[in-house]
């Protein structure tokens, strides 16, 4: 006898080989939070080195999903995706313990590319498991649960390393975070064989040839490459700003604790809003969501900037609360953002438009915390926030403007 059923933000968690692979995501996703801090850790106090090596680090992290974007996007497609979970955190703990022996910096960053190449093939792999697993009418809510748990080992990953470093060295951070993949791949090796997509009979084909076939299948989907851009676009206008968060807090009088305090913050609401779209977000338009979250989302970003600009005043608590707002907010870009690649793509391309995702979000965010930086010495911190708020909404206007001329357009047709 059933005496209660799971909120439907919840409800994934009623489907056992579902619930799996949420289950494995928790410590995959808290090794990727705990290797940045470790690594941090060791390039800036044990080595002794500077801002050079750290932005060489961000390089190292994000530059395989986007070079190597096109061979795991069509690996994704050909292969048992239970295979690739468990592969790639074994792999990927072998090169996360590799790094405790790395005896200089070119080894390291070696290593950190070799590492960040397998975290490429689990997220493709992860959304394309997902519609294999959730039934149709479920991807909403399955996306915010796994939106929910990488926000919340965003919050904990970062604490929980934070105080690993005061407690061992950065080695043996990395040979403890390893045993997380491996446990992660532990987890996986329940799911059952076989997952993978059916694919049609079209003859061997080479990878370049797959690859191309998928650009060519975003490009004849409006939907699919509105989405893809705006969070490319989006992902890039985040990153102007995102790391300015200490200095913004310092200009602005805050004191110190204000850091730990509004990241954590954000990244709460995140959770929340996440939980919130998978309740109530099911029958939604994704696209339409996007949009509303971004106007939101922009324009607190813009707040923040004038906060620290001193055109206005807030309390310590009330500037908290408005990085809460935030993290809600920018729930609304995330999750639809991958709802709408499921829902768009033909299950046997999911990897491959995947991946392009991965790639052309990856771009935006190496390419904008350097030109952040340049905006804030020129025009001063605030400058990047205020910039990114308003365009911000100016893209989610856009992209609201876009979607209804696509929907009067089929009724039009209809």
């Amino acid at each position: 006898m059933r005496f209660f059923s799971l909120p439907t933000a919840l409800s994934p968690l009623a489907v056992p080989r579902l619930r799996r692979l949420f289950i494995a995501q928790v410590p995959a996703d808290l090794a990727d939070w705990l290797d940045f801090v470790a690594l941090a850790a060791l390039l800036t106090f044990h080595w002794n080195l500077g801002p050079a090596a750290l932005a060489s680090l961000t390089l190292a992290l994000a530059l395989p999903y986007v070079v190597l974007a096109p061979l795991i996007g069509v690996l994704v497609d050909r292969s048992d995706q239970r295979t690739l979970l468990i592969a790639s955190n074994f792999l990927r703990a072998v090169a996360t313990a590799a790094f405790a022996i790395a005896p200089n910096l070119p080894i390291l960053l070696l290593l950190v590319i070799a590492k960040s190449g397998v975290d490429a093939v689990f997220t493709p792999a992860k959304q394309a498991t997902i519609p294999l697993l959730s039934p149709p009418n479920g991807l909403m809510a399955a996306n915010s649960l796994s939106h929910t748990i990488n926000q919340v080992t965003k919050v904990a990953g970062p604490a929980l390393g934070g105080g690993l470093v005061v407690l061992l060295n950065p080695q043996q951070i990395f040979l403890a975070n390893a045993s997380l993949s491996l446990i992660a791949a532990l987890i996986l090796l329940g799911l059952p064989s076989g997952l993978r997509h059916a694919r049609e009979a079209t003859g061997s084909r080479g990878f370049r040839r797959e690859f191309v076939d998928g650009l060519v299948l975003i490009r004849r989907r409006p939907l699919l490459l509105t989405a893809i851009v705006t969070m490319g676009i989006g992902f890039f206008l985040i990153f102007l700003y995102d790391g300015l968060i200490s200095l913004l807090i310092k200009q602005t009088g805050y004191s110190d604790a204000m850091l730990g305090i509004s990241v954590a913050a954000t990244g709460a609401g995140g959770v929340l809003g996440a939980l919130l779209l998978g309740q109530f977000g099911a029958r939604r338009d994704p696209l339409r969501l996007m949009a509303t979250g971004g106007i939101g989302c922009g324009l607190l970003i813009a707040v923040t900037g004038h906060v620290g600009r001193g055109d206005l005043v807030m309390s310590p608590m009330i500037f908290c609360l408005l990085q809460f707002v935030i993290g809600v907010t920018s729930a609304c870009l995330f999750v639809p953002y991958r709802t709408v690649l499921q829902k768009e793509t033909p299950p046997e391309s999911l990897g491959r438009v995947t991946a392009v995702g991965e790639a052309v979000s990856a771009i935006g965010i190496t390419a904008a915390p350097p030109l952040g930086a340049v905006l804030a010495g020129v025009a001063g911190v605030p400058a990047p926030y205020l910039l990114s708020g308003y365009l911000t909404v100016t893209l989610a206007v856009v992209l609201l403007a876009y979607r209804q001329r696509i929907a009067s357009h089929n009724d039009t047709s209809g």
